[in-house]
């Protein structure tokens, strides 16, 4: 009776559980192309002196968006401002996230080439004259 009951419950999970994506095993492992960026912040301060350093890392949200205007993913820098994105070959726009009015960016146009990461830097304007 209890093993009836055990493939009763394995029965049931199995026709409930949500389809499972149909992508080649190991698809997602042998994609060894994409976008590794750093996001940088500036000027951070009013008046930038020799030997001085006014822009920082910044932690921001980036939609990739791929042909036709399709979001493809979504990505987020760490607090080093770095981000990494596994895509395949082909021209992507990449859309960061912007605040009202400040910090903002632009939109950068980016290629990834077969077995390649393209490498980017996106910077944030903070406003500071």
């Amino acid at each position: 009776m209890r093993s009836l009951k055990a493939l009763l419950l394995t029965t049931a999970l199995t026709l409930t559980a949500p389809p499972m994506t149909l992508a080649a095993p190991g698809a997602a492992a042998r994609l060894d192309s994409g976008i590794r960026g750093h996001v940088l912040y500036g000027p951070t301060c009013p008046v930038q002196r020799v030997g001085q350093t006014c822009t920082r890392p910044y932690q921001a949200t980036i939609a990739v968006r791929g042909r036709g205007g399709r979001l493809v993913s979504k990505v987020r820098s760490s607090s080093a401002g770095y981000f990494s994105v596994r895509l395949p070959p082909g021209r992507y726009m990449l859309l960061p996230e912007a605040g009202r009015p400040y910090p903002r960016s632009f939109p950068q146009s980016v290629t990834v080439r077969s077995h390649r990461y393209a490498t980017v830097t996106i910077s944030y304007d903070s406003g500071i004259r």
